[in-house]
């Protein structure tokens, strides 16, 4: 493996390990959806997760870089995290959409 491709696997594993670390928490103390903070980095995540940037360590690229295919990464951490992290008020509204 390419020092290169080490690397942008060990971001994307950062990043994942950021969307479950997130998932936990708020899963543990649903509160914190009260914590701007914290609403702000599952913001700052799903946007990462969603976009499909081709700009250098952009969710696009390393998926590229690592030869994945990014729609099917992509829906597979929303799968895993992105849909689970909604405020248990909007959960059900987020759902039936």
């Amino acid at each position: 493996m390419e020092p290169e491709e080490a690397l942008w696997i060990s971001v994307l594993s950062q990043a994942v390990r950021d969307a479950e670390m997130l998932l936990r928490k708020v899963q543990k103390k649903p509160e914190l959806w009260g914590n701007y903070l914290f609403r702000s980095e599952v913001r700052h995540l799903k946007k990462y997760f969603r976009s499909q940037s081709m700009e250098p360590g952009g969710f696009g690229f390393i998926c590229d870089v690592m030869g994945v295919n990014s729609t099917q990464a992509a829906q597979s951490i929303e799968d895993q995290y992105l849909r689970h992290l909604v405020p248990a008020s909007k959960r059900s509204a987020h759902v039936a959409a």
